[in-house]
Order: structure tokens, then sequence, then C-alpha cells
């Protein structure tokens, strides 16, 4: 099975007057996605692994390139209900890096 491991993080958003969002935990693990797997039968895997404060049904994907320096590519949101090799013009330049 492919895989396409990348860093994984959260934004605790739960508060929308909170000035402090910035993605947690400092240091993100890896997390190995399968290609061929809906994103749905995997997100559960990522929110254990991080231990984010949300509801499992609350959470989304969204693809981030992280630049160094301060600056930031923010991709498109994933459908949770396909797979990554479905929306492989999403991750278009995000999966060469």
């Amino acid at each position: 099975m492919a895989t396409f491991s990348c860093r994984v993080q959260f934004l605790d958003d739960r508060d929308p007057f909170a000035n402090t969002n910035f993605p947690e935990p400092t240091r993100p693990p890896n997390y190995p996605f399968l290609d061929n797997v809906p994103l749905i039968s995997q997100i559960a895997g990522i929110h254990r692994l991080l231990e984010a404060p949300h509801r499992l049904e609350d959470c989304a994907l969204q693809i981030y390139r992280y630049h160094s320096g301060a600056q930031a590519d923010f991709g498109t949101y994933l459908d949770l209900e396909s797979t990554l090799d479905e929306q492989a013009d999403e991750l278009e330049g995000f999966k060469d890096q």
C-alpha cells in the first residue's frame, strides 16, 4: 500500500474570540496516510495521535505547507469521503515536498 507521510497538527479554534490560534503541537508528529483509503477512515487515528480537544465529527483536514521563515501555503480542505489518490489535484505541489 502506498502512503503519504506528513506532519499533522490541529488548530484549537473552539473559542472564536481567542487570539492565540496557533497550530498545536509545536513539534508535529508524522502520520502515514494511506493513499487508497478514504480519509474519513483515517481521521480517528490522527485525532488520537494528536490528542485533539475537538469532537471527532467536528474535524476537517486542510493541507498546509510551511516554508522557512514565517511563510506558509494554505491549501484547500480535503474531502474526507475521498482517498488521497482521488484528490491528487489538491495535493499537487505538496506531495513532492
